[in-house]
């Protein structure tokens, strides 16, 4: 018989009392891996969330640049922008004047400087995604923050490429 989850606050054992239940290690398995799956699973959405973030301040930046904003609308249009943007959504962060101004500079810097764009093919071709380290970093980076070690999470992420998550980049 396999010892049942204590409860935290006054340490009794957590146990279905209606029905006579057999924890045996078949069970532990199948809890394990479901564990396991709902972890990769945070992971995935995580790693999808910081793309679509990214992928969206990269874009902002782009119409900050291409937009030339300040010639169309004056010299404080990217603070008006901050301020419409922190109202409509006032629970998220990101959208203060130095940051809209740090995603202008990242795209001017990225995207229309050639040795940039040299410079992101180069990393895109040189980074292994698929690579057993990174899993193991992945894997290692859990298990700081949790007890149990999550085997090649990194397996199943989808990383996209660096052309492919910023389009428009000449290449």
């Amino acid at each position: 018989m396999v010892k049942p989850i204590q409860n935290k606050k006054n340490n009794t054992p957590i146990v279905v009392s209606s029905h006579n239940v057999h924890l045996d290690s078949d069970y532990v398995q199948w809890i394990h891996d479901i564990k396991a799956r709902f972890r990769g699973a945070q992971i995935k959405a995580a790693v999808k969330v910081n793309s679509e973030q990214l992928l969206f301040n990269w874009q902002l930046g782009r119409d900050l640049v291409l937009r030339k904003s300040e010639e169309k609308w004056g010299q404080g249009i990217v603070e008006q922008l901050s301020l419409d943007l922190q109202h409509e959504f006032p629970d998220v962060k990101g959208f203060s004047v130095r940051n809209l101004w740090n995603m202008k500079k990242w795209y001017s810097f990225y995207a229309l400087a050639r040795t940039s764009v040299d410079l992101i093919c180069a990393m895109d071709d040189k980074l292994k995604l698929d690579s057993i380290k990174l899993q193991q970093i992945g894997a290692e980076i859990l298990e700081n923050s949790e007890t149990e070690k999550l085997h090649q999470v990194g397996a199943e992420i989808s990383v996209p490429s660096f052309s492919a998550l910023f389009p428009g980049v000449i290449m």
